[in-house]
């Protein structure tokens, strides 16, 4: 957030990398690694940028408490979360509204504790006890943004009725799990609904995804692909806006929120 708004500031002002790197005694590629966010600016440096841009006192005190809240360490980093994973754990945690869509899987946001490490197990055989612990963990913590008192996440969750299935088969697993999804559906700010399995092929075969969305003019819309032991972030605009018609694509194909929690009713044990 705070690089997109000093890359804002100055195109707005007229004023290229190179006049920056100038001013900082850097190099243009650091200049570009700060409005990417892969760098933090240190105090005396963004202070000169908003010398250089113009930048109202007003405007530089808000971007400087922005960077202050950007110094604090985030309570994923205590879990010390693989690099792929972290990244997209801090979108998610600025996020307003995440949509999931899973083939096989219950969404990550809606799994129980034992339906968690069951799958963190299966789909990384080589996984350590103590890296298991911390990815259930961090799980766990991350659904606390779905019951939050203020400003909870927006939840849009499709998955195909074949992850309910593959649930339900799982007996030690499937009663809580299912009555879970049901019991967390009926919150204001989530959105559980199937896709059946007679709907066909479909456009989602390929593999599950999240679309997250943050305030306006905070930072654009990003996706995100995970697979066994990895996963990436999607920040191409044509290729997160060819998510975002995938999902709308399933979203028709899906059954209703009520219909979807008779279809979860009737597969628990």
């Amino acid at each position: 957030m705070l690089g997109r708004s000093l890359e804002q500031w100055r195109e707005d002002a007229g004023v290229t990398r190179a006049d920056v790197a100038a001013e900082l005694g850097c190099t243009a590629d650091r200049v570009r690694h700060l409005e990417s966010g892969r760098n933090l600016p240190s105090r005396p440096d963004l202070i000169v940028m908003c010398s250089l841009y113009g930048v109202s006192e007003q405007d530089r005190e808000a971007l400087l408490e922005t960077r202050a809240g950007a110094r604090k360490a985030g309570w994923w980093q205590t879990y010390r979360l693989p690099k792929w994973l972290a990244g997209y754990v801090t979108l998610e945690a600025d996020a307003t509204r995440a949509r999931n869509w899973e083939g096989e899987l219950i969404p990550g946001l809606l799994q129980t504790e034992a339906y968690a490490r069951r799958v963190v197990s299966v789909g990384d055989p080589t996984v350590s006890e103590s890296e298991l612990e911390k990815r259930v963990g961090a799980r766990r913590r991350r659904q606390d943004r779905l019951t939050a008192e203020e400003d909870p996440l927006e939840f849009v969750a499709l998955m195909s009725e074949a992850a309910i299935m593959r649930c339900a088969a799982e007996r030690d697993l499937a009663e809580e799990q299912l009555g879970h999804l049901l019991d967390v559906g009926k919150r204001p700010n989530v959105s559980i609904r199937i896709v059946p399995m007679d709907s066909g092929i479909h456009q989602g075969m390929a593999g599950g995804f999240v679309l997250l969305d943050f305030p306006p003019d905070t930072w654009p819309e990003t996706g995100y692909k995970e697979y066994n032991v990895g996963g990436h972030l999607v920040d191409d605009h044509e290729a997160v806006r060819s998510l975002a018609t995938i999902f709308e694509e399933l979203s028709a194909r899906a059954l209703s929120e009520r219909e979807s929690a008779r279809l979860i009713s009737q597969r628990r044990p």
